[in-house]
């Protein structure tokens, strides 16, 4: 229980023996979970809306096939290769998705090693990809070998994109910038 139930229940407890008084204290109690389950409803509903959303994005790249992580997953929830128009090579698109009250925070996420750096950040992507277990094991198919060396030496081109729905029945799209000078490809198999 939380601490908002919490002082409820110590309402209700504080005025026993007065039934009026617990009465509108458990319809509050009602109200007050009612409103969280319409939250999760919304939340789910807008972070399903970012998700198609993120769909478009990937279409309208011109991304045949996407790949996806497990939902809640830290860092980007999908992935695919596309060819880049009029340049050799690939890009690799990945793809943040956050729907609801779900926002890029600004007070920063852990990594995996303890330290605390910006969500969206080079920093932030390049853990999400090293610790995403189903990205490594995609990037460990020999199928994808190509790619594999393509991120390590450079020619593959990599792009991040975060898909937001506040809501509101919209989906914003934008890129988040990766700072190539930390863009460290070294953990890719080779």
């Amino acid at each position: 229980m939380d601490d908002e139930m919490q002082q409820v229940e110590a309402l209700i407890e504080a005025h026993a023996d007065e039934p009026d008084v617990v009465a509108k204290l458990r319809e509050l109690q009602d109200a007050i979970q009612r409103q969280r389950d319409a939250q999760k409803s919304l939340d789910k509903v807008t972070d399903d809306m970012a998700s198609a959303g993120g769909d478009d994005v990937m279409k309208a790249l011109g991304v045949d096939e996407v790949f996806r992580g497990p939902r809640g997953d830290l860092g980007f929830q999908k992935w695919g290769v596309r060819s880049r128009e009029g340049v050799d090579g690939e890009e690799l698109v990945f793809l943040l998705e956050k729907g609801g009250s779900d926002t890029i925070t600004g007070r920063g996420v852990p990594l995996a090693d303890g330290s605390w750096v910006a969500e969206g950040s080079t920093a932030y992507f390049m853990d999400a990809a090293r610790h995403h277990q189903v990205f490594r094991a995609w990037l460990a198919d020999p199928a994808h070998a190509a790619t594999a060396r393509g991120l390590v030496d450079g020619t593959v081109a990599v792009r991040y994109i975060l898909a937001t729905s506040p809501g509101d029945g919209t989906v914003d799209v934008k890129d988040l910038v990766l700072n190539p000078a930390y863009l460290d490809w070294t953990w890719v198999p080779s």
